[in-house]
């Protein structure tokens, strides 16, 4: 699939559309890790509200993969959220901690800087062929 302008214009779309998609099902993932680990009504809360957000987050890479221009705020927003944590997770904790921010803070960074790329805001503005 090529834009008007390119294929060059994609590359940034889908890299931002990827990096968020694996963002919303990770959060996912910990939301029914919370809810499996079945400590009482806290849990399930804490599991619930996790996988209504990753769904979220899933929701503004679903948008750009439709070309809807409101996906960019939805998918540069969480992000930043997500590179506050990541950076705040780096600086305690064990090496399988670090290990694990430091792979998500690329990510996350990829993310961001391919969701505000002008091409992105191209690639979304222009519906495709």
């Amino acid at each position: 699939m090529q834009t008007e302008s390119g294929p060059s214009h994609l590359v940034s779309l889908w890299t931002a559309l990827v990096g968020a998609g694996l963002v919303g099902l990770v959060v996912i993932g910990f939301g029914i890790a919370s809810v499996a680990s079945d400590h009482a009504v806290f849990s399930w809360g804490i599991g619930l509200f996790l996988i209504v957000y990753g769904a979220f987050v899933c929701l503004g890479a679903w948008l750009g993969w439709k070309r809807n221009s409101l996906a960019r705020g939805l998918i540069v927003a969480p992000a930043l959220l997500h590179i506050a944590i990541a950076v705040n997770l780096l600086t305690g904790g064990d090496t399988p901690q670090k290990v694990g921010a430091g792979a998500a803070l690329v990510v996350l960074l990829a993310t961001v800087v391919a969701a505000v790329l002008p091409s992105t805001r191209e690639a979304l503005e222009t519906k495709g062929s």
